[in-house]
């Protein structure tokens, strides 16, 4: 199972990578330090949470997977701090507060994961307006990834499936709203 996660995210990873390098997606530099500092409190939270090892890899590939975004949109990518921004900057800040002075893995990684919806609502509705302006592979590969790596989990307590499955269910959306490009009109 962990080589087909990682398989999986390497592909989500590549074709999102490439849409940059071929002028098809310029990301916001200050939303992409927004997620690369949730994939590292999403890594964090899934190791202190003792998560089994597939849950534990796929944090690890998400966060390497937005380093590799965060590099690449430093020299391609759209300067706008917006309400969007602002509000995740807030929540990512009251994160660190409680992960300073309470210690709470779960409830840490459930802010990071609320910021992580916030974040992505500009893109679903986006996409709701244009099923075209996001590559269909990388939320398709990431999504497959994603029910992998809930198979492979611990579903006995929420703290052991909860982060695969938040990014199931927000990956599944965004490939089924990309998917409406090729229906007929």
């Amino acid at each position: 199972m962990n080589l087909l996660i990682i398989l999986l995210i390497t592909a989500s990873y590549f074709f999102g990578a490439k849409a940059i390098l071929e002028n098809k997606y310029f990301p916001n530099i200050y939303s992409r330090i927004i997620w690369l500092l949730l994939s590292i409190n999403g890594l964090v939270s899934v190791i202190l949470l003792k998560n089994n090892l597939s849950v534990i890899l796929y944090a690890i590939l998400g966060f390497l997977g937005s380093f590799l975004i965060f590099i690449l949109s430093l020299k391609k990518s759209k300067k706008i701090f917006g309400p969007v921004e602002f509000i995740s900057t807030i929540f990512l800040f009251v994160s660190l507060g409680f992960w300073i002075f309470t210690k709470l893995p779960f409830l840490n990684l459930s802010i990071g994961l609320i910021i992580s919806f916030i974040g992505g609502i500009p893109t679903f509705v986006q996409v709701i307006k244009n099923p075209n302006d996001e590559d269909i592979l990388f939320w398709l590969f990431f999504a497959l990834g994603s029910f992998i790596t809930l198979l492979d989990s611990d579903r006995s307590n929420i703290s052991g499936y909860l982060f695969p499955l938040y990014f199931l269910v927000t990956n599944s959306a965004m490939t089924l709203l990309c998917l409406r490009r090729y229906l007929k009109k």
